[in-house]
Order: C-alpha cells, then structure tokens, then sequence
C-alpha cells in the first residue's frame, strides 16, 4: 500500500520525519539532550546551578527534570508518531479481512485522510494555545516557591520558552489524536453504510480482528497518562509550593486529562464497535428465527412420530446452546487485559494530586495532634 505521508501537511514533522529521517524514539532522545543542556547552560550563565539554604537551584530541584527527562521526551515522541500511527492502522485495516476495500474505496480514504490533515487553522490553533500557556507560566513563577524555575529571570524566561514549543507540539498532537478518531470513523461508517465490514468474532486476536484499533487506543490512552501525570506534577507544585489558592481554575485541567484519556481510547474503538454490535445481533436474530421455526414444526406434530420428536428437541437444545455461545461473541476490538490497562492510565493524574494533598495535611494533622518536628 502506498504511504500516505500525512506528516506533510506539518512543516516541522515534514522537516524531522522526510529531510532528518528522525524516529519519534530518536526525537524523545534529542529532546531529553537539547532540553538538559539549555537548562544547564542557563542555570550556569544565572549562577541557579546550587544555591544556599532557603532556595533551590536546577541540581536541587526534581521537577524540572521529570520534566526533562520524563514528560518532554514522551510528548515529542509521540508528536511524530501521532502522524504515522494512524497511516499504519488505516493501511492494516485495508490489508485485513475485516474491510473489503478496492481501488476506489483506497483513493477515497485518502481524500478523507488528506482533508482533515490538511487546514492550516490547526497551526495557528496549536500556536495560540502555546502563547497563552507560556504567558500564564512567565505570570505565575514569580509567585512560585521553592522553584528554581522562579529562582532568577532568566530561568522564567527560558522555561516560558519551553513552555510555548512544548505546548505547542502537544496541542498538534491532541488535535492529530482527535483527527485521527474522525478519520476512523469516517471509514468504518462507510464500509458500514456499504455492507463491507466484515467481523470475526472468534479471531485469535480475541478482537474481532480488529487488534490494529486496539493497539493504538492503548497506545494513546497511554500518552493521556502521561499527560496526566504532567497535570499531577502541576497540581502538586500549585498545592505544595503556593499559588494554589488563587488559580483554583488550574484544577479543573484534572478531569479534562481524565476525559481526554476516555476520548483517546474509546474514540477510535466506537467505529467498530457499532460494526461488531450490528454483526452479532444479526447472528441472533439469524439463530432466533430458526429457533422459532423448528419450534413451530415440533409444536405442530407433538401427536406425530416419536423419534421425530425427539430429534427436533435436541435440534432446539442445540439451537439454544450455540444462541447463548453466539451471544458471548465480543462487541468492542479489545481484551480484559487492555481494559486493565486503561482503567491504571485514567487513575495517573490523581497520583501526584493525592501526594501532595497528603503531603500538605500532614503537618497540620501532627500539630493539632501536639506533635511537632520542626
């Protein structure tokens, strides 16, 4: 199948992904190496590196590098990959028995794919939304404590900076993950409408055949926790290190990250899921009327023959077994041990919240409690 390079409509996934040849792994790596050496540089130029009692410096302080070495490296990862995991699902999906796809069903799900990477509404959306993050961060580290992101002006101005790029490839890779589900749906709707969607409820996948769909819903639900725990380590500043109390809105970004989590998995997965539904009620339905048929016949000739009897009984017995079999036949692309999977990403961003809360009550349960360590 010929690659749809939908990175193409982005110039600087075109430019990592076409001229530098760059893996998402590759990218997170020399995220993780760009980014601890500007910070090193500027906590060096700032004189942050150390600092005395009462203020922290970069090598003093683990936020900036869970950030570094952890959140950044994931987000820009993903970034890329965001652009060619959905070409890999689409082209599995055409190369599978679950879609009966020609030539002209082929030139149609590009056109679907290339008009929805296509508007350059996305660019200015995503650098928006990077401008108005990075000027809320600049605002809020000189109210921040114990930070050495707000330890001098010049570590606010870089990590401002950071801000802004870093938001501004996560907000592409949200509205990739969002466009992406549209694109599933829209081709499963078609194959649908169609009568060309054809499901395997018994395929060893044990996802209907589906496992491309599955693989990637876990793989962005994975991201949202990542996310997620982004969010938490923002919480936990805001209730440890102050300003929590002013900015109460910030906490409203936790079930936002829970919703997305929601979104990213089941969003591409609903598609299929109304495809694998309609394939087993109409086995039911199927199984139902041939039950009712032979019950009509034995019904009709219980004065008859013995032997016939008792060969439409077991036949109905039969029947009855194979409806409750049928009825087990899965109806979403994924496992119990993907589900697992997911319900452990959505709880991320409460982690680091849960910490710090209890971090914060402790104290002033052991003073109440006449204990004190200070």
């Amino acid at each position: 199948m010929r690659k749809r390079n939908l990175y193409r409509f982005d110039p600087f996934a075109y430019l990592l992904l076409e001229k530098f040849q760059l893996s998402p792994l590759v990218f997170g790596l020399l995220g993780i190496l760009i980014g601890s050496s500007i910070y090193l540089i500027t906590a060096w130029i700032s004189n942050t590196l150390w600092l005395p009692k009462g203020q922290i410096g970069l090598l003093q302080d683990i936020f900036p590098w869970i950030w570094l070495l952890f959140i950044n490296p994931v987000v820009l990862g993903y970034y890329l990959w965001s652009f060619q995991a959905i070409d890999a699902v689409i082209s599995e999906l055409e190369e599978s028995d679950v879609l009966e796809i020609d030539e002209s069903e082929i030139q149609a799900i590009n056109q679907i794919s290339f008009n929805a990477y296509k508007p350059k509404w996305r660019f200015f959306l995503a650098l928006s939304s990077g401008i108005i993050f990075s000027f809320f961060v600049f605002g809020t580290r000189f109210k921040l404590q114990n930070s050495w992101t707000s330890s001098h002006p010049l570590p606010i101005l870089i990590v401002s900076i950071s801000t802004l790029c870093l938001v501004y490839l996560g907000s592409i890779l949200v509205i990739n993950l969002i466009t992406n589900i549209w694109i599933l749906h829209s081709i499963l709707k078609r194959a649908l409408a169609k009568k060309q969607f054809n499901v395997n409820p018994l395929h060893p996948d044990r996802c209907g055949g589906l496992r491309s769909l599955s693989d990637y819903a876990i793989k962005t639900a994975y991201l949202a926790a990542v996310l997620g725990l982004m969010v938490g380590f923002i919480e936990y500043q805001f209730i440890t290190r102050g300003t929590g109390q002013n900015l109460w809105f910030v906490h409203l970004v936790v079930p936002l990250d829970i919703l997305l989590s929601i979104v990213c998995f089941f969003g591409p997965l609903v598609a299929a899921h109304r495809g694998m539904k309609k394939a087993k009620e109409e086995l039911l339905h199927d199984i139902a009327r041939q039950f009712q048929a032979d019950y009509g016949q034995i019904h009709a000739s219980l004065t008859g023959d013995a032997e016939a009897l008792k060969q439409g009984t077991e036949k109905i017995k039969n029947l009855r077994a194979f409806y409750s079999l049928t009825d087990k036949f899965p109806v979403w692309p994924f496992d119990v041990q993907t589900f697992r999977q997911f319900l452990l990403t959505v709880s991320a961003p409460l982690l680091p919240l849960v910490i710090g809360i209890i971090q914060k009550l402790i104290p002033i349960l052991l003073k109440k409690w006449g204990i004190n360590f200070s």
